[in-house]
Parts: C-alpha cells; sequence; structure tokens
C-alpha cells in the first residue's frame, strides 16, 4: 500500500511570505502601469466612494470607442489575471499558516482580505466588461453591483496587504524566538 506525503511546514517556504505579497504588488503596479499606456485612466476601479451611471456615462463618453475597447479587450484580461494571482497567494497564505501551527481564524484574517478580495476583483472587471459592452445604455442596478463590488474590493485588497504584513510576522516569528 502506498502512503501519502505528509504535508510539513516546508511545503509553503518561508520565503513565499516575502516574495508572494511582493509579486501581488508587483503586478497592482504594472497592470496601473499598462492601463495607462493603453491611455485608460482606470477612475472606475479605483473609485472609494462608488460611482453613479453619471459618473461612467460621463468617463466612457471620454474614452471614446478606441480607448473603450482597449479598457475592455487590454486592461480588464490583465486586471482579471492578477486577481487571480492574488487571490491564490491569499489561499496559500492561510494553508501556509494553518501548516505552521497557526489557528485556522487567524490564518483566515490573514490571507481572507486577499482571497475574498481577488474572488470581488474579478466579479467586478466582469461587471464594468458588461458595462462597457452595453454602453451606451446602462442600466442603474448593473452600475450599482459594479461600483459595490469594486468598494468591497478596495477595502479587502487593502486589508488584505496588512494580512500579508502579519502572515509575515507570525511566519518569521518563531525563527526569532
Amino acid at each position: 500500500m502506498i502512503e501519502s506525503v505528509p504535508l510539513y511546514p516546508t511545503t509553503i517556504p518561508l520565503a513565499f511570505f516575502v516574495w508572494g505579497p511582493a509579486l501581488v504588488m508587483l503586478l497592482y503596479w504594472l497592470v496601473g502601469v499598462w492601463a495607462s499606456r493603453q491611455g485608460v485612466a482606470r477612475l472606475l476601479e479605483s473609485d472609494w466612494n462608488g460611482f453613479t451611471v453619471a459618473d461612467v456615462e460621463k468617463l466612457f463618453a471620454a474614452y471614446g470607442d478606441e480607448r473603450r475597447a482597449r479598457y475592455r479587450h487590454r486592461v480588464l484580461p490583465a486586471d482579471v489575471a492578477v486577481a487571480f494571482v492574488y487571490a491564490i497567494v491569499g489561499a496559500v497564505i492561510i494553508a501556509g499558516l494553518s501548516m505552521r501551527g497557526q489557528p485556522w481564524w487567524v490564518a483566515a484574517l490573514c490571507g481572507g482580505g486577499w482571497l475574498l478580495g481577488g474572488l470581488c476583483d474579478v466579479a467586478e472587471n466582469f461587471a464594468i466588461a458588461r458595462l462597457l459592452d452595453t454602453y451606451p445604455k446602462l442600466e442603474a442596478g448593473n452600475v450599482a453591483f459594479a461600483s459595490r463590488v469594486t468598494q468591497l474590493k478596495l477595502v479587502l485588497f487593502t486589508l488584505g496587504i496588512i494580512g500579508a504584513l502579519v502572515a509575515a510576522y507570525l511566519a518569521f516569528k518563531p525563527l526569532a524566538a
């Protein structure tokens, strides 16, 4: 009979707790640079106060057909990829801390921000893609959904940054003791 391989704390190396969050921040910045080079200001995706139908109409009209197409077909797919990366990093933080003996709720608090934030970011990107696809006819419900998911994503991403810092401290703490 073949025995299964046990999961040791070394399955997720300590370096992940530094380089995983560094990768997330680098990719997040690079998507911003990519959007700028495409001539698309990501104003909707960084609006902490939410946005209305009038805000979206004004922004999409200012973009014009070409920049709306670049936003839909170039910037949003890149942002979806980054969202999946930081959701995966959040999940690995949870697993890594759990394997190192932290209670599940501590691990979930540390990695959950990025895990849930990444999923909200994916939902936000699909909602904005829908807005771009239906423009100039925008429905208030679709705009409200995109706005709320954006706000939730921003809060969870910020909490994910704090969680990643705490996770690094907790992962390296036994070495310092």
